[in-house]
């Protein structure tokens, strides 16, 4: 079994379909033109521990098996450093080696197969390149990467993310040891779950339904969640699940149908208001053209790459030629109270994460755009830290 066979389909699809976007193309022919920014192996070698054979020679072990069974003939390097938090991470090839990090708690807390999980999925981001699409230049604000594009590059990162607990389940060999993986990266907890706990975390993903589908308003509910660069957890596991039972992994499932099963879960974290045909939908895309308007004209002039990105997210139909922001904004409360009637307090966050990209359309965000972000956090009830979230750096591949 090759990593070509079990990358998630979605993952293959959006990625060469994003390399085919023009606007794409030219962020990536701008970068191969600059020199090789290095540093980063001189960065580890003073800010962590390398881990050695010498000094973790179980490690080195599972790192070679891991090698073994991804076909990974690059250079591994595993590094750790101090933090609390259970984190790791693969970072960008330098000069034909392969960086890893582990946060010290992680390596600590977690058992050799769970190890092989993590070690697994940091090491699947570099079979399958997903470093190839720097999600940090092409959604920065000078990118000119247009905000549907922008998107679809927050959804092919959630199933790169897929792609990647596939290759730490094939290294660790069980899905045990990924669920336990899993379950203690979501929870924080150092003790090995039991499978009561394991079934009560995959039952979570069924409540997340009910959350994301239900209209109460819950100002403490984890909105910012759908800013996120991976899928929530308990989907994760259910995906882990779903392709641990497939053919692939001697189980009775089809591929094609685990990735099916896949991708109706993953659309719980789809932007699909946007399109989709329903009174909460509508009145979400009414809130955004009104607020988008209002945003765009905050400087004293709507630009037409601002009017662009409305156009790109709502559609050409949908922007009339003639903008009005003093006549919108006077419709932003009413509209805003719709929106709080007919959509539950995670979809709502949505609408904040795709402001912003209407507010980094000109290339840079000015105070009163920010200020104006989190007052229409406010006005849909959910977190005003939303939109500081939004406004800021993707996360990176971990």
């Amino acid at each position: 079994m090759t990593p070509s066979t079990f990358q998630a389909e979605r993952d293959r699809q959006l990625r060469e379909r994003l390399s085919q976007e023009a606007s794409i193309q030219r962020v990536l022919e701008a970068l191969a033109r600059q020199p090789e920014k290095l540093g980063t192996r001189r960065h580890f070698l003073s800010r962590a521990l390398r881990l050695t054979p010498t000094i973790a020679p179980d490690l080195h072990t599972i790192l070679e098996r891991g090698r073994s069974i991804l076909e990974v003939p690059t250079e591994v390097e595993l590094y750790v450093y101090p933090a609390a938090e259970f984190n790791a991470a693969c970072a960008r090839p330098e000069r034909g080696r392969v960086f890893v990090l582990f946060s010290s708690s992680l390596l600590e807390a977690f058992a050799p197969d769970e190890l092989a999980f993590v070690l697994g999925h940091e090491l699947g981001h570099h079979v399958f390149d997903h470093h190839g699409l720097p999600l940090g230049a092409l959604l920065h604000e000078s990118s000119g990467v247009p905000a549907r594009t922008a998107l679809d590059l927050f959804a092919w990162q959630r199933y790169a993310e897929i792609s990647a607990d596939r290759a730490g389940l094939v290294v660790a060999g069980s899905l045990d040891a990924a669920a336990r993986s899993l379950f203690k990266l979501s929870s924080g907890l150092r003790t090995a779950p039991g499978p009561e706990q394991i079934k009560a975390f995959i039952d979570q993903a069924h409540e997340l339904v009910e959350e994301i589908e239900g209209t109460e308003s819950n100002r403490s509910a984890p909105s910012t969640d759908w800013m996120a660069s991976h899928p929530f957890s308990p989907i994760r596991l259910r995906a882990a699940q779903a392709f641990a039972a497939s053919t692939l992994m001697q189980g009775p499932q089809p591929l094609a149908l685990v990735e099916t099963q896949v991708q109706e879960s993953m659309r719980l974290m789809e932007p699909s208001y946007l399109d989709e045909d329903s009174d909460a939908a509508e009145a979400m895309r009414r809130y955004l053209f009104a607020a988008g308007v209002v945003l765009s004209g905050m400087d004293g002039e709507i630009t037409k790459s601002e009017v662009a990105t409305l156009r790109s997210l709502l559609g050409a139909a949908r922007v009339p030629d003639t903008l009005n922001p003093v006549l919108l904004r006077d419709h932003l409360q009413e509209r805003a109270d719709k929106v709080r009637t007919l959509v539950g307090v995670g979809r709502r966050a949505q609408l904040v994460r795709d402001l912003s990209l209407i507010a980094k359309a000109d290339e840079h965000t000015h105070a009163s755009e920010r200020a104006f972000l989190r007052s229409c956090a406010e006005a849909l009830d959910v977190p005003e830290s939303t939109a500081d979230i939004a406004l800021g750096e993707p996360k990176a591949l971990d």
